[in-house]
């Protein structure tokens, strides 16, 4: 089931955070319908997600279930409701559920209890949040707001916050009983974690159906669940939201990697940042306004809608300055609406997350964004037809569906990179694809690091010199591959009986072990390069990296001279595929959050797009600027004169 608005997936929407302690004596005083609808309307908000029961468990409205904040004399989530609707904006309500100070204080045997029977709370003398349990009859409550609110006020729809159980899982009494009756077992910790699932999933369901019940075009979603295994949430949801503000502690890498998985669900996406200079609830922090430009550029590019996060002042007023800066950005993002909005995006190479994912999953999204590549991040369930390249970098389980479905990929002409440990089956003590790579699993490198010399067919870029590899490796032998490099041995590893100099020893001898195997299709590296990539940054590991993507894929999607720094994406939406630039200008780094305050426009940046014939018509968009396009070879290739913070390049088919 999925909202009618989301199938629209509105651009611009505003996340209006309300979490008012108990203690603030003038809640809503100054709110103003007129002003408050006026403001947003001026600002470009098509959305804006209201407050119905906060994590200090206030209500903000005339509740039979809860707590009404005991300062707020009105109703007030019916009056933004009412206003924002005079202005034509859509209002889907906000309810927390694993985090209530209020329900917490007032009902203590709710709260998730650790295995040591403590509860999840910095305590009586802590600032912060209660995380009360979803197996707990707290869970009526939580439904009854939802049911309230959507009787009440017929909003369009419901953002359930904190939805999650601590890991393993709580061991509070109603989840010892439950798992006593389910017949698992709470010193297990695999029992207490798929308990915690079968929690999650129940509350998902109750509350999915409490709202659809009611509205059955409802927007749904549910914070705190996206991440590995979304798909098994994603029948309870319209859509999804991916919380990444870059400066509050999710960083500029977090966005990219994970709209790149969610977006595989079939659910519309939006990224989610702040006005922030920091993260929730800087009240005094407002982010510059180029960060934000940046930021929904990025957002756009990768086919998504943008949120932007504000929290109310207690006294119901919009700050105004806060909303020229959103309203600047929110210019920005109306005038690309019509190329931007449901648009897809257009991808050739997928990453597999086969077991958990970490370094090696990030080092593979840094290394493809940085080397302009189009990709998704998959899970074995999904499917692999229309990619022209498969990469498990690293680590990954050899799951039998998963070996299938390459082993089906590489037979109907599909290319496989592989690295260290990548489908390494623990039972075989071999590779599950072994006979396709061209080499078998011999064991870990004796030495770390050792060190590694690209041979010519992916040496391009590369000094011939004696490249350290600083973490564990793997030893292969070859058995019909063609060897793509040399492994060197250091003298010795440092240990306590021998060690020279302050790190490592240099290089002694060649090594009777190969740096990579290439057979057919399948390129195998010897070294988790990926992981490494992420670690430490060196570009030697990405330029190996892309060098056997260049043997794999030579005509890649798109080519261009944008610097690495620069995200290069492509969208495609009705006869238009539409090459994103969004460039990215950090200031020099103190020790804080990023800071983007400044453009550096890029110049004549050349884009190419690989095309079955020549496009109609070539423009940047929103401009509608003609460009001179050129078709050569199976490209379309043009001249962008200048790149700010983001630029569109349309190729009309």
């Amino acid at each position: 089931m999925a909202s009618s608005f989301v199938n629209q997936m509105p651009l611009r929407w505003i996340h209006l955070d309300f979490h008012t302690s108990a203690d603030i004596p003038d809640v809503g005083v100054e709110f103003d319908a007129r002003q408050f609808a006026e403001t947003l309307k001026r600002a470009g908000v098509e959305v804006c997600t209201l407050f119905g029961v906060c994590h200090h468990g206030m209500a903000y409205y005339p509740t039979k279930v809860g707590k009404m904040h005991p300062a707020l004399t009105f109703d007030l989530l019916g009056a933004q409701i009412e206003a924002c609707r005079s202005a034509g904006i859509k209002t889907p309500v906000y309810i927390t559920v694993v985090w209530n100070l209020h329900q917490g204080t007032e009902h203590p045997e709710w709260l998730q209890m650790s295995a040591e029977g403590k509860p999840y709370w910095a305590g009586p003398l802590g600032a912060g949040w209660p995380s009360l349990c979803m197996n707990s009859p707290y869970i009526e409550t939580v439904e009854a707001h939802a049911r309230e609110i959507m009787t009440l006020y017929n909003p369009d729809g419901i953002f359930f916050d904190i939805v999650w159980q601590h890991q393993p899982g709580c061991y509070c009494r109603y989840c010892m009983e439950s798992m006593e009756r389910l017949g698992l077992d709470p010193e297990c910790e695999q029992d207490v974690l798929r308990h915690s699932d079968i929690i999650v999933e129940n509350t998902l369901r109750r509350l999915s159906k409490a709202v659809w019940d009611i509205a059955p075009e409802a927007s749904i979603f549910y914070n705190g669940r996206v991440g590995q295994g979304l798909g098994r949430w994603i029948p309870y949801m319209s859509h999804i939201e991916i919380e990444a503000l870059p400066t509050g502690g999710w960083g500029y890498s977090y966005f990219p990697f994970w709209v790149r998985y969610a977006r595989n669900f079939g659910k519309p996406t939006q990224g989610m940042t702040g006005r922030f200079h920091t993260g929730w609830a800087d009240f005094g922090g407002l982010k510059d306004a180029q960060a934000l430009h940046f930021e929904c550029a990025g957002i756009l590019a990768n086919a998504s809608a943008i949120s932007i996060g504000d929290q109310l002042h207690p006294r119901g007023k919009l700050d105004e300055a806060v909303y020229e800066t959103i309203g600047e950005a929110f210019a920005e993002v109306a005038k690309k609406q019509p190329w931007c909005q449901q648009a897809q995006a257009v991808t050739e190479i997928a990453v597999i997350i086969s077991g958990k994912s970490g370094d090696a999953h990030q080092g593979a999204c840094k290394a493809l964004m940085e080397l302009h590549q189009q990709f998704d991040i998959l899970e074995p369930v999904h499917d692999l037809d229309g990619y022209e390249v498969v990469i498990i970098p690293d680590e990954g389980e050899p799951a039998a569906e998963l070996v299938e479905k390459l082993t089906q990929f590489l037979d109907r002409g599909g290319k496989l990179l592989l690295s260290h440990q990548a489908l390494l089956d623990p039972r075989t003590g071999n590779f599950a694809l072994a006979e396709q790579m061209g080499c078998r699993y011999v064991g870990p490198s004796p030495f770390c690091p050792d060190y590694f010399r690209p041979g010519e067919r992916i040496r391009q870029g590369i000094r011939e010199f004696n490249w350290a590899l600083y973490d564990e490796s793997t030893q292969v032998q070859v058995t019909d591959g063609e060897v793509l490099g040399e492994v060197w041995d250091p003298y010795f590893n440092r240990t306590w009986r021998h060690f020279t100099s302050h790190r490592y020893a240099p290089a002694a001898k060649r090594a009777e072990r190969p740096m990579g195997v290439q057979k057919g299709n399948v390129i195998y590296l010897y070294g988790p390069f990926f992981g490494a990539y992420w670690r430490y940054g060196n570009a030697v590991y990405r330029r190996v990296i892309e060098n056997c993507l260049n043997l794999l894929l030579p005509h890649p999607l798109v080519r261009t001279s944008a610097p690495r720094s620069a995200e290069v994406t492509v969208t495609r939406k009705g006869n238009m595929d539409i090459v994103h630039v969004v460039n990215y200008t950090p200031q020099r780094q103190g020790d804080h959050v990023p800071i983007i305050e400044q453009t550096v426009p890029l110049r004549e940046v050349e884009v190419s797009l690989r095309l079955d014939g020549p496009p109609s018509r070539c423009y940047l968009a929103p401009a509608e600027q003609e460009l001179e396009c050129e078709y050569a070879d199976g490209y379309a290739s043009c001249l962008v004169p200048r790149v700010d913070a983001h630029a569109m390049v349309v190729f009309e088919r």
